[in-house]
């Protein structure tokens, strides 16, 4: 399957849809992100306050759907890591 690539872009308050498509070092601000059965990639991106809409099945015996969730879940945990670190690096800033 070839996959639509976008590189290096910024999407603010949109819906995308992940599936088909490739997002590499992107950032997604306040986006709803919606994933179903197709295949996608993203590597290196960002997310901020950004909500997601999975709509997957689950197959029984099959191990690769489970890893690929757990690898969606991953990054939404780490995207969340780093926006209350920064969001508790922002308020023990002192203001000028």
């Amino acid at each position: 399957m070839l996959l639509t690539k976008h590189e290096g872009e910024s999407f603010h308050n949109q819906t995308i849809y992940i599936s088909g498509q490739a997002f590499i070092r992107c950032t997604f601000v306040g986006c709803t992100l919606v994933l179903r059965e197709a295949i996608y990639h993203m590597e290196g991106c960002s997310f901020e306050r950004c909500n997601w809409h999975i709509d997957r099945v689950l197959m029984w015996g099959n191990a690769e759907s489970i890893r690929e969730i757990k690898t969606l879940v991953t990054m939404v945990e780490q995207a969340l890591e780093q926006h209350l670190a920064q969001q508790q690096a922002n308020s023990t800033t002192p203001t000028s």
